[in-house]
């Protein structure tokens, strides 16, 4: 199974080497909690945690 890493800038979830949101390489994989923010302008979650873009989001990166 493959992992998935967080962005350590915008919390933002990735298989991959890079953070598909802000481009950030720094990522890890101490993290919890997760959220889908479907519609960001709508969402209080989003607006709450600072989310901009569509996406999978971890609530809490270490």
């Amino acid at each position: 199974m493959v992992k998935e890493l967080a962005c350590r800038k915008c919390r933002a979830l990735t298989t991959g080497k890079t953070c598909p949101i802000c481009g950030s390489s720094d990522l890890t994989e101490n993290w919890s909690g997760l959220v889908l923010i479907v519609d960001p302008e709508n969402s209080e979650i989003a607006k709450i945690i600072g989310v901009k873009e569509k996406g999978r989001y971890a609530l809490n990166v270490v």
